[in-house]
């Protein structure tokens, strides 16, 4: 199954749809998430893919949320593999095949990762696995920005799962357990990452799974501040989820999280005095628990 998750966005998900109907892999369906749209999404996609299954949330869950509302769903059709595709994508043909064959190569293989190309750069790369500290938060995506030559093409472990295209198991959602929904979005994939870790399973990236991504989109684009916010709030619930330390240590991590991102500012195309409050705006939210969504 794979499931496309859409919040206000049919034209980016009629594209992306419209390129799974080109797989050569035959042995899939189609489950459309429309994430409490507030346009008319939902008709829009209804009209366009009459033949696939489209269902409905009534707000907005994030991706989290959302991406859950489409696993049970699929998981009570009897699936055995899903795959999580964002909907500002474009895929090769060989996407879904690739996942699959890299899924079936190792028994402990929970999570598969895509090869991700920048959309507008169709030869460079976005995502090629990735590395992540699990106790600073300091990650990269290996291989951003670099055009593609080849050096990045042999299937293997990575630190830092990608939910842009990632497929999981059955098995591995029985025993992980499905996306954090505290999060909203950023980050939950790397915590489903370092869970299934410590159940035992592995962490696939798989460069033959080739997407190619309209970055950010789903936050209003690469220089939207709210994704900073995001970022810093939930990788610090994040480590604090699968690395607690104690609060000495802990100082430490509450500096290295904001100072990141703070570096970050210099290369995003986001006004610094916004960034600055979006970075103590998410401490702060941190420090109340507030999680879920919030608002811009």
């Amino acid at each position: 199954m794979i499931i496309v998750l859409n919040y206000n966005g049919s034209r980016d998900t009629i594209e992306c749809v419209k390129s799974l109907h080109k797989l050569n892999y035959s042995n899939y369906d189609v489950l459309i998430v429309d994430n409490g749209s507030t346009d008319d999404s939902h008709k829009i996609l209804k009209s366009a893919f009459p033949e696939m299954t489209l269902i409905e949330t009534d707000r907005n869950l994030g991706f989290a949320g959302g991406a859950n509302a489409g696993i049970r769903r699929a998981l009570t059709e009897g699936a055995e593999r899903i795959i999580l595709l964002n909907n500002d994508t474009v895929v090769d043909p060989e996407f879904a095949g690739k996942l699959v064959e890299a899924s079936k190569r190792d028994e402990k293989a929970g999570l598969c990762c895509s090869k991700v190309y920048f959309f507008d750069k169709p030869d460079v790369i976005w995502y090629a696995g990735g590395t992540f500290h699990p106790w600073l938060g300091w990650g990269r995506h290996r291989g951003c920005g670099l055009v593609d030559d080849g050096q990045f093409d042999r299937v293997e472990e990575t630190e830092r799962a990608c939910g842009c295209s990632m497929m999981v198991t059955k098995e591995f959602c029985e025993r992980v357990g499905l996306l954090d929904e505290d999060f909203f979005c950023y980050c939950e994939d790397i915590d489903w990452g370092m869970r299934a870790k410590r159940e035992g399973f592995k962490v696939f990236y798989v460069p033959g799974s080739k997407v190619w991504h309209k970055v950010s989109k789903s936050v209003g684009g690469a220089g939207n501040a709210i994704s900073i916010y995001y970022n810093v709030r939930n990788t610090l619930r994040c480590l604090d989820k699968s690395n607690p330390l104690p609060f000495p240590f802990r100082c430490v991590r509450f500096a290295a999280v904001p100072v990141t991102n703070l570096l970050g500012l210099f290369t995003m195309k986001v006004p610094k005095m916004s960034g600055v409050r979006m970075i103590y705006r998410g401490l702060k939210d941190y420090f109340r628990s507030k999680f879920g969504m919030v608002s811009d």
